[in-house]
C-alpha cells in the first residue's frame, strides 16, 4: 500500500503538491493484484463467444446434412410407394421427413415447410421459392399436376413408359440464432432457414 507523503494544509497548489497528489495513482499503477482476473475477463468473454459461435455453426451444418438425408429418403418413399398409399398426403410426407430429421430438430412437425409436386414435366409445376425471410412461397403443397390442374394430397402414377417428374422442396426455420451466424453462413442460402431440394425423373 502507498500512503500519502504529506498533507497540504493550505489552498496553495504548487507543482510539488500536484506531484504529491498524483503519487497514489503512481502506486496504483504498480499494484499488480487482480490483473489475472481482469485479463481473464477481457479475453475469456471473447474466447467463449468464439467457442459458442463455432458450436452453433457446426450444429447448423449437422442439421443441414441430416435434413438433406431425410428429404432424399422421403422423396424416395413418395417416388416408390406414394401411389400405393404410403406418404400419400402432405401430413404423412412431413411425418416421414421428421421421423429421421426430427430426432435432432426441435418442433420439426410444427414448423417444417414443404412442397411436393409431381407432373409430366418440370415446366408444368408451379414456381416455389425461398424468400428472404426463410419461408417457402407455398409452405404446405403436396400433389400432382395434370393438364394444368393441381390435385392436392394425391400422387398418381403415370402410364407405363411415361416419365414422371418429382420435385421436393423442404425448409426448416432454425429455432435458434447466434450473432446472425445462421444468415448465409451455416444455411448457405442467405436466410435463417435450412433448405433442401430433390428433383428426379421416374422413367
Amino acid at each position: 500500500m502507498c500512503a500519502p507523503l504529506y498533507t497540504q494544509s493550505n489552498n496553495e497548489l504548487t507543482v510539488m503538491s500536484i506531484l504529491h497528489l498524483l503519487h497514489p495513482f503512481r502506486c496504483l499503477r504498480q499494484d499488480r493484484r487482480g490483473e489475472t482476473a481482469l485479463e481473464f475477463a477481457l479475453i475469456g468473454v471473447a474466447f467463449f463467444g468464439l467457442v459458442l459461435l463455432i458450436f452453433t455453426v457446426a450444429l447448423d451444418i449437422f442439421l443441414q446434412m441430416t435434413l438433406d438425408d431425410a428429404t432424399r429418403a422421403a422423396a424416395r418413399r413418395v417416388q416408390v410407394w406414394g401411389v400405393n398409399g404410403t406418404a400419400s398426403s402432405g401430413g404423412q410426407f412431413a411425418s416421414a421427413v421428421c421421423a429421421e430429421f426430427g430426432v435432432v430438430a426441435p418442433n420439426c412437425s410444427t414448423i417444417l415447410q414443404y412442397s411436393v409436386q409431381v407432373a409430366p414435366s418440370f415446366g408444368q409445376m408451379s414456381n416455389v421459392s425461398l424468400n428472404s425471410n426463410g419461408n417457402l412461397s407455398n409452405t404446405a403443397q403436396y400433389g400432382t399436376w395434370s393438364s394444368g390442374t393441381f390435385t392436392s394430397n394425391t400422387i398418381t402414377a403415370t402410364a407405363e413408359g411415361t416419365p414422371e417428374f418429382l420435385l421436393v422442396q423442404v425448409a426448416y426455420p432454425l429455432p435458434f440464432r447466434l450473432f446472425g451466424a445462421a444468415n448465409g453462413v451455416a444455411t448457405e442460402n442467405g436466410t435463417a432457414s435450412l433448405y433442401s431440394a430433390v428433383a428426379t425423373v421416374v422413367p
